[in-house]
């Protein structure tokens, strides 16, 4: 199953009737995690089924906080109260599997086959596992997406964590990034690829703003090449970060022979040319990982990069912890993006 929209995300249009069989949404900190649930309307929305998942890794505090504001209006949205279902990236096997589980025994309750998962408040790794589950069951599948309304570092703080990060001061460079260091690295099974025997790898990074997480992940895979994606915001007041993303990992990447492009954090058509190019040029040579490491739209075209070529694997990775004060703020608007 191939995406059908190669215009990219369009707006969504909450003044306009849509259904679905199941909607599904996560309880995350960021407060983009609420708008869908809080901007929907039983007068233009229904949904047979709901799914809301529940965070049981670091942050929970602010996780939970979201969470039971959403139970109460999904509950209103849907026919039936949603199940509940409780994720841990630490236990990413574990979590992917019930995902799985849980996503095909709702499937057999729908009469329509189609299914809204709002990525909003899922990380990479849980959103791309929540994807997989429901093109699995060969659900009629939209990504719902919300961008932020201000992300961190801002610009203000743009030379303070470049020059922190630079200069070693891991304990002053943390306060303006989103997470401490790397705590592991995730490759679900069904991921893995097909990595032939004597071939190099090459890894291909979309790198975000966190490059204590990228050095632990470049030293624990040691690729045989690297291929490093930033992302460009489609926000001009946001294309700044670009920048931003290339200083902050430029001394670690100073160490490889790096090929650098730029791609879009929003256009899921825009990143899955990139990473169609870029593949065709090296398949031959290398097998390939892709470690999708900044935004959740590129982490959605990551995933329809690998249904495309499940020889390739991808990669996640988790944190130590996560800085919820450094993340994003606010919910600006609210894209559709339909897979099949």
């Amino acid at each position: 199953m191939m995406p059908q929209n190669d215009c990219g995300p369009t707006e969504f249009g909450f003044y306009v009737n849509s259904s679905a069989g199941l909607l599904i949404c996560a309880g995350g900190f960021e407060q983009r995690s609420v708008a869908l649930t809080s901007r929907l309307r039983k007068t233009n929305f229904s949904s047979e089924r709901g799914l809301l998942l529940r965070y049981q890794n670091q942050p929970a505090a602010e996780n939970e906080l979201n969470f039971q504001r959403m139970k109460p209006r999904m509950q209103l949205l849907c026919k039936q109260q949603p199940e509940v279902i409780a994720v841990n990236d630490d236990q990413s096997i574990q979590t992917s599997q019930s995902l799985q589980g849980k996503i095909a025994e709702l499937c057999y309750c729908l009469e329509s086959q189609t299914a809204y998962v709002d990525i909003s408040g899922m990380t990479h790794l849980i959103a791309t596992s929540v994807l997989h589950a429901c093109l699995s069951c060969r659900l009629r599948t939209t990504v719902v997406y919300t961008e932020a309304k201000w992300y961190f570092p801002s610009r203000a703080m743009w030379r303070h964590v470049v020059r922190a990060w630079r200069s070693g001061e891991g304990g002053s460079a943390r306060q303006f990034l989103q997470s401490a260091g790397l705590k592991a690295v995730h490759i679900l099974p069904a991921f893995s690829g097909n990595f032939r025997p004597g071939h190099q790898t090459c890894l291909i990074v979309l790198a975000g703003h966190e490059p204590n997480r990228v050095e632990g992940l470049v030293d624990d895979y040691a690729p045989g090449a690297l291929i490093v994606l930033y992302g460009i915001s489609p926000h001009r007041s946001l294309q700044w970060r670009t920048q931003l993303s290339k200083e902050l990992h430029a001394e670690l990447f100073s160490q490889w022979h790096v090929r650098e492009e730029v791609t879009s954090t929003l256009r899921v058509d825009e990143v899955l040319r990139t990473l169609e190019r870029e593949f065709q040029t090296i398949k031959d040579r290398y097998d390939v990982a892709v470690a999708p490491q900044c935004s959740k739209m590129q982490a959605v075209a990551t995933y329809l990069f690998w249904r495309r070529h499940p020889e390739v694997q991808l990669i996640f990775t988790s944190p130590v912890s996560f800085n919820p004060k450094r993340y994003s703020r606010g919910a600006g608007r609210t894209f559709l993006y339909q897979i099949a």
